[in-house]
């Protein structure tokens, strides 16, 4: 008896489920749910790496998914390399912040667009097929300026803005007027 009790309550929970989910078109968390779009693999880690979006933060490990609009962030002494799915390498290295902002990839047609914006450190590029197909939409930003891509492999590095001290007024200038 007790058997067919609980197959009756597993099959009303399950009918309620699919009610629910034919009336709505979705689950119903599915306004919580944010949709992941995995555009590279974490290869190689040194160090403390982490791979941050939105509040989330996760500790970079080799085979790791790269999501599209994270944040990779490197520690002292830290590298990373993450290999996008066009092929293209990005290799940061310690004390590097870098966003991937923006990333598409038609592996049919080997056409798309990248954006990194690199806010603090040093990173190498080794470019995939999409520079090699659409260079003009290969770009590397800093706070400074916009990189559009014609080369196959090279290094882009912002430095900090440099701290200077003013005896006279006794104040720190971060860079302002220099």
């Amino acid at each position: 008896m007790r058997l067919h009790l609980r197959l009756a309550l597993a099959l009303a929970v399950g009918l309620a489920a699919a009610t629910a989910l034919a009336q709505t078109g979705a689950p119903a968390h599915a306004a919580a749910m944010v949709e992941v779009v995995r555009v590279g693999t974490v290869k190689t880690v040194d160090g403390q790496v982490w791979l941050k979006l939105g509040e989330q933060h996760r500790a970079a490990i080799p085979g790791m998914g790269v999501r599209l609009g994270e944040r990779l962030a490197t520690g002292k002494d830290a590298a990373v390399s993450v290999t996008l799915r066009d092929g293209t390498v990005l290799t940061l290295g310690p004390n590097t912040e870098a966003d991937l902002s923006e990333y598409a990839f038609n592996a049919t047609t080997q056409e798309g667009s990248l954006l990194v914006r690199l806010l603090e450190g040093s990173m190498r590029v080794v470019t995939g097929l999409l520079a090699k197909v659409n260079p003009d939409m290969f770009r590397i930003s800093t706070p400074t300026s916009v990189v559009g891509v014609r080369g196959t492999d090279f290094i882009v590095e912002v430095l900090p803005e440099p701290v200077r001290w003013e005896p006279a007024a006794g104040n720190f200038n971060h860079g302002v007027g220099l």
